[in-house]
């Protein structure tokens, strides 16, 4: 490179500290650049596909080996100049050397201000690569570097298992949603069910009623055709009881389609509470779900960024409903907390249990009046946040808290 393109690649570089020199620097190929360097090298500035293509090149099969396996064996060619070695530091002098020549000529400080600046962007693999072939660069800067490297990686690594873990923690709790909903809706088919077998015994009830009115009216007519005798008054009287018996069997039958008609009301009123209620489930399932599918991070930037470890007591509020409570404080970081509300055993439990709460929900339309006047007492006691809620929904839960949280925002 001459020094008129030297020029024109260092004036693309931002802005630095005061460039100690600007004679050219010969490189260090791979093989002789120091060995802590050489594992984030391979790692950072190769992707896996340029490092297979590295092992096919000089004859290592690599179709049955793992990512690891493939570093591995780059990592330890470097430890000397082979065919391997070499090839690997052509590829990575085309990929960064035009752009990072000017590093070359700048000082400790100038080149440690740039790694800094490109390591805030994301960009940074091309000065990892210049600071591990570089012979002018003091170990200390070096040392600096690649410590900032290291504890990266530990901090990904940390954050790859806080993320595993919460993503673990979310499917469990998509998980029973999904079973709930079966299970709605295995109860619902069978309502529909015993609904249509109701119907069909109501139309055979039917059937059989206008049958016996016809039989009824054949007699009559025959009655009133016969002529008066002896006779005649006997068949009279058997078809007077008969048709008695008649009546009371029609009676008999129509009871029965009272009481069944009375019956099918009472189950169509409570398919439809059912679906009421399926609709219900079904839609803070849906808003539970998407909730706690769209929360990826939590940063300065997230709405419930100041609910991290902040515990959330919730007094009352539908019992069956506790894993969904606790999937929508625990998926936004909280740490979550429940009381029934019962206080036959007195108020001791709640008590504790209210102490160590930052903030304590009381639905007051699933908690007796005395429980309610209880939260609020002791609340007062311990100088503690509470909200009185309407009811033990989702949405009225989810309200509470980051209504509560964008107050404290507001405050701060």
């Amino acid at each position: 490179m001459n020094e008129k393109q030297s020029l024109k690649t260092a004036s693309d570089i931002p802005p630095t500290p005061e460039v100690a020199a600007r004679t050219v620097v010969r490189r260090l190929p791979f093989w002789e650049a120091d060995e802590c360097f050489k594992c984030p090298v391979v790692g950072l500035c190769l992707n896996l596909a340029e490092q297979k293509r590295l092992l096919r090149k000089t004859g290592v099969a690599v179709t049955k080996r793992t990512p690891f396996e493939v570093h591995e064996i780059l990592v330890a060619g470097g430890h000397q100049e082979n065919r391997l070695s070499r090839k690997v530091d052509r590829m990575l002098e085309r990929k960064f050397g035009p752009a990072t020549a000017a590093l070359f000529a700048l000082d400790s400080q100038a080149f440690l201000a740039h790694f800094k600046s490109a390591f805030e962007t994301g960009d940074y693999a091309g000065p990892v690569w210049a600071a591990a072939v570089n012979p002018q660069l003091p170990m200390d800067t070096k040392r600096e570097i690649f410590g900032v490297i290291h504890m990266t990686m530990h901090q990904h690594g940390a954050e790859h298992l806080r993320f595993r873990q919460k993503i673990a923690r979310q499917q469990t709790e998509i998980d029973k949603l999904r079973q709930h909903l079966t299970e709605t809706a295995r109860g619902h088919r069978d309502l529909q069910k015993r609904y249509e077998c109701l119907h069909h015994a109501q139309a055979g009830l039917k059937a059989g009623l206008a049958i016996a009115k016809r039989e009824s009216q054949q007699l009559r007519e025959a009655l009133v055709g016969r002529d008066k005798g002896t006779t005649l008054d006997q068949e009279n009287r058997w078809l007077k009881a008969e048709l008695e018996a008649l009546r009371s069997r029609l009676a008999d039958k129509q009871c029965l389609v009272v009481a069944l008609k009375e019956k099918q009301r009472r189950l169509a009123a409570e398919l439809d509470r059912q679906q009421e209620l399926n609709a219900h489930f079904r839609k803070e399932i849906q808003e539970a779900m998407s909730g706690a599918l769209t929360c990826k991070t939590c940063d300065a930037q997230c709405p419930a960024y100041d609910l991290c470890q902040r515990r959330i007591l919730i007094v009352g509020g539908m019992t069956r409903m506790e894993s969904l409570y606790r999937g929508l404080i625990e998926g936004s970081g909280g740490i979550f907390d429940y009381h029934d509300g019962y206080l036959h055993k007195g108020a001791r439990h709640l008590e504790s249990r209210l102490r160590r709460a930052d903030v304590v929900l009381c639905p007051v339309s699933c908690n007796s009046h005395n429980a309610c006047s209880v939260v609020k007492s002791l609340a007062k006691k311990h100088n503690k946040t509470v909200h009185m809620l309407a009811n033990s929904s989702l949405n009225t839960v989810s309200r509470a808290i980051w209504g509560e949280q964008s107050d404290q925002h507001s405050l701060n």
